[in-house]
């Protein structure tokens, strides 16, 4: 899974890119500790955090003054041995960095607009950090760094560090731009700082959605489950468009890259010429949003924060917003518009999931299902459909049934399928024992629907069994006949209902009767 790269180095650090831009990072080979590559571990402002929550990396010492700038990797390896990127940054021509804002990673979108449903491991971990040389660092056209395990295998269009830092080695093929094959020769990392302890604790700070979709111009209120991060004065609420997996990376990479690729020397084109001439046509201004703020946003608002909490509050969804997959994410800032925390993001639609009233048979049921979602939705059991479409249900019912969004598992609609219950009533006018001593009955369907009769009759040892049966419909009357009284003998008979697709007797309708035979 991809994860959003958070770029939060303040004072001395410039950000590697823009927010929405991305890196292409080709697998750096690592100094060896003989070459004075290896530093002692940065210190952390806190021994535990939870995920989204800020807290600074100090390092002990910059990296090797090198007379040009050089990237700083800031990676996180969870209990699960899952590492995630939690900070790309650049130093001063001096190797100067730090201390750098960082936060480990929550649910929500990564720098692409794909949903991100990988979560951090709770318990012990470590953070690390490297030195990296400005040639290995370049703009490239694939946004945001993978969270992986290393037996994982890579996704479409990830740019990743692998094998994590630590577990780099020296590589001439790691280095593309080297084609002597001399492993002295152009080591991409510089400095190797001890690993840091870090302890996940808990889960990241939650919010309730409610709808969970909506049609253009529809409302819905996001509200807090949990509190804000120490020195928060506002939350940031944002409805974001979740974009679908990319796995044409080769040639997008292409296209967005062209630009920063060719121009290695830093942001000058990048900054001054087409791509900026472009973001003002299509991008939101997000000035004096905050840190972070995503431009594709259909809907940005500010709260206040009061003793660290603040009140639920009502969206309005643009009447022009494009029906799809959406997450609302809330970030808490503080009074310089930086993150103190971040809640889990939470997946919201756009558009319509309707069920209509069933159609209901002696089997069961069938829902058709219609709306303005446009994107792949998934039951319960697994099945993917699209609308509009038909769902069946078979047995006697009620039904529960539950559509989630294929992309982020949001639930969509959630609803209960029942069939109305017949009246069903019969009367039996008359009963008597036939001139061969079976007992027999005239049964009536006096309901509201078709029902099978049953005639039994009472045995010896008190135990009803039953000796014919014939369906009726409604209004309809039959003789019905069985068993055997002897002369001068009596039987105990009753009439039941066996209503169509139950497979039992009602004995909610009993019609019980004493016939008697001459001797």
């Amino acid at each position: 899974m991809i994860r959003r790269v958070l770029v939060t180095g303040t004072v001395t650090l410039a950000t590697l890119l823009g927010p929405a831009a991305g890196i292409a990072l080709a697998a750096p080979r690592a100094v060896s500790a003989a070459n004075g590559g290896t530093a002692s571990a940065p210190q952390l402002s806190a021994a535990s955090v939870r995920p989204g929550l800020a807290f600074t990396v100090t390092p002990p010492e910059g990296c090797p003054a090198s007379g040009e700038e050089q990237g700083v990797f800031i990676t996180f390896t969870d209990s699960e041995d899952t590492t995630h990127q939690l900070a790309i940054l650049t130093t001063d021509e001096h190797g100067t960095w730090g201390p750098a804002t960082v936060r480990l990673p929550v649910v929500g979108l990564d720098d692409s607009g794909s949903w991100d449903a990988a979560e951090v491991a709770e318990g012990k971990g470590s953070l690390d950090v490297l030195c990296v040389s400005s040639d290995y660092v370049m703009a490239g056209a694939r946004p945001g760094f993978s969270s992986m395990n290393q037996n994982q295998n890579q996704g479409q269009g990830q740019a990743v560090i692998d094998p994590p830092p630590h577990a780099l080695e020296n590589d001439p093929e790691n280095d593309p731009d080297d084609d002597s094959g001399d492993d002295d020769s152009g080591d991409s990392v510089t400095l190797t700082y001890a690993s840091a302890a870090l302890t996940v604790t808990g889960d990241a700070a939650q919010v309730s959605v409610t709808p969970g979709i909506a049609r253009p111009g529809g409302r819905v209120t996001v509200a807090p489950v949990d509190i804000c991060g120490a020195g928060s004065s506002t939350a940031r609420l944002q409805v974001i468009p979740v974009t679908a997996g990319d796995d044409s990376g080769d040639d997008d990479g292409d296209d967005d890259g062209d630009d920063p690729g060719d121009d290695s020397d830093g942001s000058g084109d990048s900054d001054d010429s087409g791509d900026g001439d472009d973001g003002d046509e299509d991008e939101t201004d997000v000035s004096g949003l905050g840190a972070e703020a995503d431009p594709d946003s259909v809907v940005t608002t500010e709260v206040k924060i009061s003793g660290s909490a603040w009140p639920a509050t009502q969206l309005t969804v643009p009447d022009d917003a494009e029906p799809g997959d959406y997450a609302v994410t809330v970030d808490c800032l503080d009074s310089l518009q930086d993150i103190t925390s971040r809640y889990q993001a939470v997946p919201f639609a756009v558009g319509t999931v309707v069920a209509a009233a069933p159609v209901c048979g002696t089997a069961g049921a069938s829902v058709r299902v219609t709306g303005t979602y446009p994107e792949t939705l998934v039951t319960a059991d697994g099945d993917e459909l699209s609308l509009p479409a038909t769902l069946k249900f078979v047995g006697a019912g009620p039904w529960t049934f539950f559509l989630d969004s294929a992309l982020t598992d949001g639930l969509l609609l959630k609803q209960q399928v029942t069939c109305p219950v017949p009246d069903y009533e019969l009367t039996v006018p008359k009963a008597s024992v036939s001139s061969s001593g079976a007992v027999q009955a005239r049964i009536c369907n006096t309901g509201e629907a078709d029902a099978r009769a049953l005639l039994q009759v009472r045995t010896k040892k008190g135990k009803w069994i039953t000796v014919d049966r014939k369906l009726l419909d409604d209004g309809d009357c039959a003789w019905l006949d069985g068993g055997t009284v002897k002369k001068g003998g009596s039987a105990r008979g009753r009439v039941l209902i066996d209503p169509p697709g139950k497979g039992s007797t009602d004995l909610a309708v009993e019609k019980t009767f004493t016939v008697r035979r001459k001797g």
